[in-house]
């Protein structure tokens, strides 16, 4: 198990990467900078932005840690970025139209990593909210397990999840050929060796349709990319069957999508999961 935190003063690194943002990086940035924790630093990596992100971020410069505004060559390029600036004990990568749930959730989540012993990765739960209201749609409980993970390509989220730093350095950092699926692929190189732990408490809130939702057919390619990269896929015929796993489910939601079945049935779900972890 990684472990070697500092006990008395654990540091936070919170990354944001962000692009012509402008829309919601303000919202992001306060609920940042705001935390009652404040052993923390925050890092901001901007590719280039000409909507006026990068005047937002001027404006907050004397909370800001470190932040760049440069071309770079994608998601994974931008984090890694960010991860190269971080020194802290835990690292959070938080998205520009995401932002904490409240003024506490860092030293929440402080309170769990040393309750559970320093875990290579905490994470806890997350609203999902309108892109357009900022209405609450439905709380989001990941009840993890490293088979699903492999056979349904779950994935622990990143907006509410604490990774360990030298998780980076004992297995790299993201790579750079995926354009979606970077987190999935870097958490499989150690997900089965680290330990995990869920806490029930709320920490992020996200905003619907982000880039994996518009995206699905990438990210399917990329998942199956993932598994076989790491020794999951060994077969062409494990690969064919992995890969009808994923249409037939994505054709099961765009039909439920169609009926405006789907929003029922995932917000039912939800609240379901919901009540079952309280």
């Amino acid at each position: 198990m990684i472990s070697g935190n500092n006990k008395n003063n654990l540091k936070i690194s919170i990354i944001t990467i962000v692009y012509n943002g402008i829309d919601f990086v303000e919202d992001t940035i306060k609920s940042v900078v705001g935390q009652s924790y404040k052993h923390t630093e925050y890092i901001i990596i901007d590719g280039g932005s000409t909507d006026g992100t990068v005047d937002v971020i001027k404006a907050y410069e004397k909370y800001i840690t470190k932040w760049t505004s440069e071309k770079d060559g994608g998601i994974a390029d931008a984090f890694n970025k960010g991860l190269a600036l971080s020194t802290g004990d835990y690292i959070v990568c938080l998205n520009s139209d995401d932002m904490l749930a409240d003024t506490s959730r860092i030293q929440a989540m402080v309170d769990e990593i040393i309750k559970n012993d320093y875990p290579c990765f905490v994470y806890g739960d997350f609203d999902i909210i309108d892109r357009n209201s900022g209405d609450t749609l439905y709380r989001g409980v990941v009840n993890f397990s490293r088979k699903g993970m492999i056979k349904r390509g779950e994935i622990l989220p990143h907006p509410c999840l604490f990774t360990n730093g030298k998780y980076f350095k004992k297995y790299g950092v993201f790579d750079t050929g995926y354009k979606i699926a970077m987190d999935y692929e870097l958490f499989l190189r150690g997900i089965f060796t680290e330990k995990v732990v869920h806490v029930p408490i709320l920490i992020t809130k996200i905003r619907s349709g982000g880039m994996s939702t518009k995206n699905r057919s990438l990210v399917v390619d990329e998942i199956i990319a993932a598994l076989e990269k790491n020794g999951f896929l060994r077969s062409r015929f494990a690969r064919t069957r992995k890969r009808l796993y994923f249409l037939l489910r994505l054709a099961a939601r765009k039909a439920l999508e169609y009926t405006y079945l789907y929003k029922i049935f995932s917000h039912t779900r939800n609240a379901l999961k919901g009540i079952s972890s309280a």
